[in-house]
């Protein structure tokens, strides 16, 4: 199942970081600087338990500066 999560602050990143643990996640955010640190394996903000996630965790997670590559095909 593919779910787009729309922003990657606090609440989007943990949703994001919460269900790509099983499912396909992109999360589409417009801060090129914050797209690229996520795809890196590296939190944008300070939150112990997601920056553990992105840098230990296989997780099925990508964001993207571009809407319809996160929307298209999404099931939520």
């Amino acid at each position: 199942m593919k779910i787009a999560v729309a922003g990657t602050g606090y609440v989007g990143l943990s949703l994001a970081v919460l269900l790509s643990q099983n499912h396909e996640v992109v999360a589409l955010d417009i801060l090129e600087e914050k797209v690229n640190l996520i795809n890196n394996g590296i939190s944008p903000i300070t939150d112990r338990d997601i920056e553990k996630f992105l840098k230990e965790e296989s997780l099925q997670l990508k964001a993207t500066l571009d809407k319809e590559e996160a929307y298209k095909g999404a099931e939520y």
